[in-house]
């Protein structure tokens, strides 16, 4: 009777092939994000200098509007346009209204 002889199969490292096929694929991954948040964030900056920009025009209006403001409040100028109106300031119409707390 012939001895039977087993061969030992060498098991293939199925561990390092999915080791290398998920650092690859991570890799990619990685690549790929890399990219597109790169990009989202250049958009976002440029969204945001635009912005500033329009917040600095309109605080420079809103100053130029304030001073405008300013000069057609004033009491000579209502005082002008009373008299070419024909109106009188009358003293005696005048009533001062003291605060509750004096």
């Amino acid at each position: 009777m012939a001895k039977i002889v087993r061969t030992k199969r060498r098991k293939k490292f199925k561990l390092m092939t999915f080791a290398f096929t998920f650092f690859v694929f991570s890799g990619l991954c990685f690549l790929a994000s890399s990219l597109f948040l790169r990009t989202y964030n250049n958009s976002l900056s440029s969204r945001k200098q635009a912005i500033e920009a329009q917040i600095a025009a309109v605080e420079v209006e809103n100053n130029a509007v304030k001073v405008e403001i300013q000069q057609l409040i004033t009491k000579d100028r209502v005082d002008n346009i009373a008299d070419e109106n024909g109106l009188r300031l009358d003293q005696n119409s005048i009533v001062a209204i003291a605060s509750a707390g004096e």
